[in-house]
């Protein structure tokens, strides 16, 4: 359910299309657009915006969210029973018209590394991040951390199920949130993928649950 646990790129001279959106039922509401484009062997290269987010009630506080590009380059293939893993770098645009909740008017950059292993129909990701949020009006950076696990199983061509245990971490805050989620994807045609998923916060600083939609289109080559 997090932003990043996939361990594969699109392929080369391929385009994809994913959308997102997430629901915190009375304080949140956020979907994204992403664009994937497979630029060589290994590499991919993807534009995203927010075309609505919604950070509560206020008269400033519904909008498009953040536009964001993102590089991912995968140097492990999982060939010869070694462990797919992937690097990827994005930076944040501050490009939104929501309210404080939904824009910090800086740029923020986040990095992220994530191993996987297939065993058969399962398979099994782990995931760290490290985000440089910037501040408005001030000259330093919020540092965050993240880490997931993630486990899924195909139990059929068509039907998939996956779980995961995640954190983020704010030091100067202090600031701990855990998660626990579960859902799962349906191919409806060989191209696209439809997906469903709920998220449990943990523990006092986490969001008590979050509803999350999405899919995966493969459009072909570019």
């Amino acid at each position: 359910l997090s932003r990043t646990v996939g361990t594969g790129v699109v392929g080369e001279g391929e385009l994809e299309l994913e959308g997102l959106a997430d629901i915190d039922p009375g304080e949140r509401a956020k979907s994204t657009i992403k664009i994937n484009a497979g630029l060589g062997p290994g590499f991919e290269g993807a534009i995203g915006f927010a075309p609505y987010y919604s950070s509560g009630t206020g008269p400033d506080s519904h909008g498009v969210g953040d536009v964001t590009v993102t590089a991912k380059y995968q140097y492990s293939d999982g060939s010869a029973g070694q462990p797919f893993g992937i690097v990827e770098v994005e930076g944040r645009l501050p490009t939104s018209s929501a309210g404080p909740a939904g824009r910090n008017g800086e740029t923020d950059f986040l990095m992220a590394t994530s191993l996987g292993q297939a065993f058969g129909g399962y398979s099994l990701i782990g995931t760290y991040e490290l985000g440089l949020l910037g501040e408005k009006d001030l000259d330093s950076v919020v540092v965050e951390h993240g880490a997931v696990l993630a486990a899924s199983f195909r139990i059929n061509s068509a039907i998939r199920a996956f779980t995961e245990a995640s954190m983020v971490y704010v030091p100067r805050e202090g600031v701990w949130e855990w998660y626990g989620g579960a859902g799962g994807g349906y191919h409806l045609s060989e191209s696209l993928e439809l997906q469903g998923a709920l998220q449990f916060g943990l523990n006092d600083d986490a969001h008590d649950y979050l509803v999350v939609f999405g899919f995966a289109y493969e459009l072909g080559p570019m």
